[in-house]
């Protein structure tokens, strides 16, 4: 699973290159108009996690429980989505604390912290467009305590085996 990369190198031209630039453009000033210090490369766009900043990975089949149960408690902030194989989804929290060395995941939860970036929505890779499963608005643009998700996977984590 690839996080901050993955993206298509090779390069793509025509109309569909041409409407993907189109997406990207409209998606990075939409990121931007949240307040989020996007970068763009080559690759797609990403978002570089700073001191109070984090995302969790996990399988979809977490995931999407850890995302009803967020929605449920209304703690919900933008998860993306990484097509492939065994797709995954990062959820952007805020990390409220530092992370305790002691602090467990399930060992299918992966954390990623700063200098690491998250690619957002509409990078390419070579399973198609990131997506989001709960987009960012303007009155949901702020992350969730990495706690929540995290008590959330754990709890989603054991429920599935």
């Amino acid at each position: 699973m690839t996080i901050t990369a993955g993206a298509t190198s090779s390069p793509r031209s025509g109309p569909r290159d041409r409407a993907h630039r189109h997406a990207l453009g409209e998606a990075v000033a939409g990121y931007r108009l949240l307040g989020w210090k996007v970068s763009v490369t080559e690759q797609g766009v990403f978002l570089p996690l700073g001191p109070a900043t984090t995302a969790l990975a996990m399988p979809a089949r977490i995931g999407s429980r850890v995302l009803a149960d967020l929605k449920a408690r209304m703690l919900a902030g933008p998860v993306t989505v990484i097509p492939g194989p065994r797709e995954h989804w990062i959820f952007l929290a805020e990390l409220v604390a530092l992370l305790p060395t002691h602090l467990k995941a399930p060992p299918e939860v992966q954390f990623v912290r700063s200098p690491q970036r998250i690619a957002l929505p509409p990078t390419m890779t070579r399973y198609g467009s990131l997506r989001w499963a709960n987009p960012p608005s303007h009155s949901r643009h702020w992350f969730p305590p990495f706690t929540a998700v995290l008590a959330l996977a754990r709890t989603a984590s054991t429920q599935g085996r």
